[in-house]
């Protein structure tokens, strides 16, 4: 089951059309399904406030197995990172107000750029903001919530880009965010279609040959933490395209320098990713 989460009814509404979704009269908050109960989405507001109890509420009305979140929605950006209308895939998440760090799995092949994105707990304008990348102020929170319930490669967030943080130039409308949301509807419907597949794999994507097989280039080549993350990711998605495939083997030994380190690391992940 796949669950799409929103913060403005302007996101909503286009998304609702598109997918036939009919409003639930089970919950006190907006909360749409399809005919066959396998796609919802949920309004959450806007901010963090109601995010934890509106999601644990939904979770709660049904005993769902597996289910995939998906936020999707608007983001302000950077003029020099992106360009108004961009369609970008997160990678990774920055909490602004604790400064903690989230990084969503992402193991399909797709077609999106990836971006890094920001967590704000108010607004933020070009003539005091700092942040280089996106800007949202619902997706630290949303992976939070959802990491508890789901496997975090079973959560995405899609973003487009709707503004500049310049709002004294630029009035941002709901028919504007709705004709944003539109344009990028089928692309967003392929990567929904894509993503299903994993929640065909009722098994763990990893067996113990593969974690075996992790930990001992970890323990030969001296990574360091991200990159032991980067190399599972890796590998999860190269066990999903090759299922039956063993991992590449070679002879690793203790590289002589951080420089030698990074070679052979970047070697390995791109035999895994071809």
């Amino acid at each position: 089951m796949q669950c799409i989460l929103t913060a403005l009814k302007a996101e909503s509404n286009p998304i609702i059309k598109h997918f036939g979704l009919k409003r639930s009269n089970s919950f006190d908050f907006p909360v749409f399904e399809d005919q066959t109960k396998d796609r919802f989405l949920i309004g959450l507001g806007v901010g963090k406030r109601k995010i934890e109890s509106r999601i644990k509420n939904f979770i709660k009305s049904g005993k769902y197995s597996y289910v995939q979140f998906i936020n999707i929605g608007i983001a302000g950006s950077n003029k020099d990172y992106s360009e108004i209308g961009d369609l970008l895939l997160i990678n990774k998440i920055i909490d602004e107000s604790s400064n903690l760090s989230y990084y969503p799995d992402i193991l399909i092949n797709h077609k999106m750029v990836e971006g890094a994105l920001t967590t704000v707990e108010k607004v933020a304008d070009d003539i005091n903001s700092h942040h280089d990348s996106l800007v949202d102020m619902e997706a630290s929170e949303i992976f939070k919530v959802c990491s508890r319930i789901t496997p975090i490669h079973h959560i995405a967030f899609i973003k487009i880009v709707s503004d500049h943080m310049q709002f004294e130039q630029v009035k941002l409308t709901g028919n504007v965010i709705s004709s944003l949301i539109t344009t990028k509807l089928e692309a967003i419907k392929t990567f929904l279609e894509n993503f299903n597949s994993l929640l065909k794999n009722d098994q763990p994507i990893l067996s113990q040959i593969d974690l075996d097989w992790i930990h001992n280039n970890k323990r030969q080549l001296l990574l360091t933490e991200t990159q032991t993350k980067q190399l599972t990711d890796k590998t999860k998605y190269y066990r999903l395209k090759n299922n039956k495939l063993p991992l590449p083997d070679r002879i690793l030994i203790k590289p002589e320098s951080k420089i030698a380190r990074k070679r052979i690391f970047t070697d390995i992940c791109e035999t895994l990713t071809k």
